[in-house]
């Protein structure tokens, strides 16, 4: 019996920190997504990764707005994203208090 509970004592005092750890990380994770949330994306600036962190924008969608400003320069207006293909005046509507230029 003492011999099991020596080596729960010893198997806890290795995994409690590590569980601490792993804990703390997620939680950082969590906080980082919802500041990245929180955060206007910046069309002219913005990566596929965060593009895709949009309501409504899926990988097709971002890439179409990647290629969009490779072809005609940053955008000037955010009204210029419903010239990208897939997105119209509504998905603009939907994403006016998400995106800046």
């Amino acid at each position: 019996m003492k011999k099991i509970f020596s080596v729960l004592l010893i198997s806890a005092t290795f995994l409690l920190p590590i569980s601490s750890s792993v804990l703390a990380n997620s939680a950082t994770d969590k906080a980082k997504t919802m500041e990245m949330k929180m955060q206007k994306i910046n069309l002219n600036t913005a990566s596929l990764d965060e593009l895709t962190t949009l309501p409504g924008i899926g990988e097709k969608k971002a890439m179409a707005i990647i290629e969009y400003r490779e072809k005609y320069g940053k955008f000037t207006s955010l009204e210029q994203l419903a010239e990208v293909k897939g997105i119209g005046t509504k998905m603009l509507e939907k994403l006016q208090d998400k995106i800046s230029i």
